[in-house]
């Protein structure tokens, strides 16, 4: 009989299984094992691994054989806070060679100031280094956003709106009024934390409901960028503008509704097929410069009020999702097969 492909998932932490499982489901319905592991399984000299396995009702601890491709939902390439796990497991094709877990996002907007077309989609930002200049920026633009360049998750951002007797600055669950003495505090704060500023820009429902739209961009079994799922988060309180927070109290629908409530369209209309075809161009601008060592973006993107398309981040770390994970597991799983074919023929 033959050997069937195993896929072995990397996680580094405890997680939510739902990924897990979707994987499980897909390889199975395509007759391909699959088992995820933590790092502390690995033993390097029996070459097994101890992870767990879907038996079709609950997860079972088992004992495995290297998998014949690694999906690399960790990312820690690099980090001394994982010793040389990507050493033990050196030789098996691996989804994920970047270094690091993702890159910061101001240097993905400077990298995306190279190309002509999809410049026109950055917000105004600033790497936040010298307080005075924070605060030109701020008052040149009235309304921004300042958020953690290697955060994730929109943990942490503040919003801030210049007022004629000072600033009002929004934690995501109080409002701050503040004069200049407290501002210039507050932003050397954060950047000894490393923050950015960002221009705020409206991205807002017909019934001015701030949203966020995240496009999910896959690789997939043929090595090829690919759209895996747009949604989008709604925030029913007006006053919160960052809907891409998990500490935000979401809503979503479904993308067809969506277009049809926002843009009077139905999926492949003009709205729509500009912003897969944004997706799929910006992923593969990106894969020019930093060479193939990714195949999962998490974009999230604003449309302003002209409806042109706004990046707010491009998220090369481990793009998640709470509502997608067939979509986001299918091309995945095909990708994993795709990496195992390509080290066969070569």
């Amino acid at each position: 009989m033959e050997k069937r492909l195993s896929i072995g998932m990397m996680i580094g932490w405890k997680i939510r299984l739902d990924l897990p499982l979707a994987c499980a489901l897909i390889a199975h319905s395509q007759e391909v094992d699959f088992f995820y592991f933590y790092p502390a399984g690995v033993d390097e000299q029996t070459r097994t691994i101890e992870g767990q396995a879907w038996d079709g009702t609950q997860w079972v601890t088992g004992t495995f054989a290297y998998p014949d491709v690694i999906y690399d939902r960790m990312r820690r390439k690099g980090s001394d806070q994982f010793g040389n796990i990507y050493e033990k497991l050196a030789g098996i094709p691996i989804t994920h060679t970047l270094r690091g877990r993702s890159i910061v996002k101001t240097k993905v907007y400077n990298v995306l100031r190279g190309d002509a077309n999809l410049k026109k989609s950055l917000i105004p930002f600033m790497t936040m280094r010298d307080p005075e200049k924070v605060i030109e920026f701020v008052h040149k633009h009235q309304r921004v956003i300042f958020k953690a360049d290697g955060g994730a998750s929109a943990q942490n951002m503040f919003t801030v709106e210049v007022k004629d007797d000072g600033y009002e600055v929004f934690d995501q669950t109080y409002l701050h009024t503040m004069n200049q003495e407290q501002m210039l505090e507050v932003v050397t704060v954060l950047i000894e934390r490393r923050y950015c500023a960002q221009k705020l820009i409206q991205s807002t429902t017909v019934q001015e409901f701030p949203f966020f739209i995240r496009v999910h961009v896959s690789k997939d079994g043929q090595g090829q960028w690919m759209v895996a799922f747009c949604s989008v988060s709604l925030s029913l309180n007006p006053m919160i503008k960052v809907t891409n927070s998990e500490s935000t109290f979401r809503v979503t629908t479904t993308w067809t509704r969506f277009l049809n409530h926002q843009f009077g369209e139905q999926p492949g209309g003009s709205m729509d097929r500009k912003i897969q075809a944004y997706a799929i161009e910006i992923s593969q601008y990106l894969e020019q410069q930093w060479g193939a060592g990714f195949h999962e973006i998490g974009l999230d993107l604003g449309i302003d009020k002209q409806n042109k398309i706004r990046l707010f981040e491009a998220g090369l770390g481990i793009p998640d999702t709470s509502f997608h994970n067939i979509e986001l597991a299918q091309p995945a799983i095909a990708y994993c097969q795709y990496l195992v074919r390509q080290s066969q023929s070569s």
